[in-house]
């Protein structure tokens, strides 16, 4: 269980002011959404309902913002992964795909009588 007001009165503006600012990055204005939640005293769980994070992530955020500051919770270095698809596999969903969405409105027959 986190205990709550664990933020001090300068943070709390801070994260505040982050989430009502209407151009700030929607992961970066979430994170602080979900602190200053912790703060007020809700469940990550509930947090997780609400935000929809994993209530795991909203546990990682709040670590490692007692670590860290808010800056390394702010910050957002994900870059994604390698896929673990094989080729086989890549190939299939490029053709659904291409099957799917990529198809012409157009028939090969009224693009010929058209012009």
């Amino acid at each position: 269980m986190i205990r709550p007001n664990f933020l001090t009165t300068a943070d709390c503006l801070e994260l505040l002011s982050c989430v009502k600012r209407q151009r700030e990055d929607h992961g970066v204005a979430r994170r602080a959404n979900a602190l200053l939640l912790l703060d007020d005293g809700m469940s990550c769980s509930q947090i997780a309902k609400v935000l929809f994070p994993d209530d795991d992530t909203v546990r990682s955020w709040h670590k490692q913002y007692l670590a860290e500051d808010w800056e390394a919770v702010a910050y957002d270095g994900w870059k994604g992964g390698q896929s673990r698809m094989t080729t086989a596999e890549k190939v299939n969903l490029s053709a659904w795909l291409e099957e799917r969405f990529c198809r012409s409105t157009v028939s090969n027959a009224q693009k010929l009588v058209t012009v």
